[in-house]
């Protein structure tokens, strides 16, 4: 019992040890790939971290092999520098009971990695795929679909484009229905246009080029007005302004 508690003993440290750097070293670079995408959309910090809080079961996942196997290399060799393996041996212990604590140890990792990826991974990987996507529709860039009447703002504004090109925000034979105002009703269409947004992602910017405002007010139903215009700048405010987190997701 005191050969086992002190071979295990000593895998222990190491196995912390490398375990808490390679999983630190990860994150760290998680982070640098995908901080400068969540800090502009003006999400709470307490949504930012548990991105990242997320991510270290998958992390964990992958790190937990390489950290056994360090602690494994870096026992065994101080052991064997410090000669104790040598002295167990001319003590009469046998290599199969040496090695006995480690193989059992090693059992003991497998279970429990296996208990993580078959339990803790798949929630957690869940979670984060419906919080980022959630984080995406906070942004109307990466929800607008094209030849869809998309809801820009719920009610009020509605926006289609024939063609919507994600790199450069540019939109192609462009329709919006704006029911913001209860006395009138406008129906824009464009032959081109441009998205741009505030840097908290709040407002919407909208440069149309070649297109005309159909506009009938609900006290003059005889009367239409149709204006032409060969640029046209409109902002939305209030898009997506919310956070809205996704409660059942099967």
């Amino acid at each position: 019992r005191i050969l086992t508690r002190y071979l295990l003993r000593q895998h222990l440290a190491p196995l912390v040890f490398a375990l808490s750097a390679l999983t630190a070293l990860m994150v760290l670079n998680q982070i640098a790939k995908q901080l400068g995408n969540l800090v502009g959309k003006g999400l709470p910090t307490s949504v930012i971290v548990e991105v990242f809080v997320l991510s270290v079961p998958f992390i964990v996942a992958m790190t937990l092999p390489m950290a056994v196997l360090v602690a494994v290399l870096h026992t065994i060799s101080r052991l064997a520098a410090d000669h104790e393996i040598t002295a167990m041996t001319a003590s009469g212990i046998s290599v199969g009971r040496i090695t006995r604590p480690v193989i059992l140890g090693a059992m003991a990792v497998a279970v429990l990695a296996f208990l993580w990826n078959d339990q803790v991974l798949p929630r957690s990987n869940h979670r984060l795929r419906t919080l980022l996507v959630d984080i995406q529709r906070k942004k109307p860039s990466l929800a607008l679909k094209e030849q869809v009447i998309n809801e820009v703002v719920p009610g009020q504004f509605f926006l289609r484009a024939a063609r919507i090109d994600p790199a450069t925000n540019r939109l192609r034979d462009v329709t919006i229905y704006d029911l913001g105002d209860a006395d009138r009703r406008r129906i824009i269409t464009a032959d081109s246009g441009r998205m741009a947004y505030t840097p908290g992602q709040t407002d919407l910017y909208l440069t149309l080029v070649e297109g005309d405002i159909q506009e009938v007010r609900r006290g003059e139903a005889g009367q239409f007005n149709r204006t032409f215009f060969q640029v046209n700048h409109i902002r939305v405010r209030g898009v997506s302004n919310q956070l809205v987190r996704t409660e059942e997701d099967t």
